[in-house]
């Protein structure tokens, strides 16, 4: 097993557009506790808000990363795009 600088424990996952269970339950079986999902795309303040303390997100198409919302995310490391 590979070992991170940061604990996976500590790591925040936000998925986003009603990504599929399935992957929230991969992140869980390779160690990451801490996983949220919203059934649909934020926007605007609520977007920001969710990436807030965010260090990786999965998104589909209709969440839009302009840069006001990657400066919002102080913590991102990685963004991941589904399309399932």
């Amino acid at each position: 097993m590979t070992e991170l600088s940061f604990p996976k424990e500590k790591i925040n996952v936000v998925l986003f557009e009603g990504i599929s269970p399935q992957a929230e339950k991969a992140f869980h079986n390779a160690g990451y506790s801490s996983v949220k999902t919203f059934p649909k795309a934020l926007t605007g303040s609520d977007l920001q808000d969710a990436l807030s303390t965010a260090h990786m997100i999965g998104i589909r198409s209709r969440t839009q990363l302009t840069p006001e919302v990657i400066d919002a995310a102080p913590k991102l490391m990685a963004v991941g795009c589904f399309y399932i």
